[in-house]
């Protein structure tokens, strides 16, 4: 049985092109920005670890939220990801199976290496 997921969402063409999704107490990002090179959305969602989002970050403009994030997990092709039928409301939970996070950051170290402080 499908389990599904709530969204909140942004930008809107066919499908949500923007979203943030809760699974497992991990706060997802699929973002899929308008590329002006092809004239049309990309075929896959880059997918994002985020740290927890205020309600003044779900307010403010979503365009750059990715880089805030903790890791990028990788993409997600669009029509992998079953909606709700108004496509607004929820995901499919089988989206998450495709996507763990990693042990990595998006600077490509370990999270848990050890941090190196700048010399005063």
């Amino acid at each position: 049985m499908t389990r599904w997921v709530p969204i909140k969402y942004r930008d809107f063409w066919d499908v949500p092109r923007i979203f943030f999704a809760e699974n497992g107490g991990q706060l997802y990002l699929f973002d899929c920005q308008f590329d002006r090179a092809l004239e049309d959305y990309p075929e896959s969602y880059q997918v994002f670890l985020m740290p927890p989002l205020t309600d003044a970050d779900y307010a403010a403009s979503w365009a750059d939220l990715w880089r805030r994030a903790v890791n990028k997990l990788g993409e997600v092709p669009v029509a992998a990801v079953r909606f709700d039928p108004t496509k607004r409301a929820a995901v499919a939970d089988d989206v998450f199976d495709a996507i763990r996070p990693s042990a990595r950051n998006l600077n490509g170290t370990s999270p848990h290496a050890q941090r190196q402080h700048p010399v005063s």
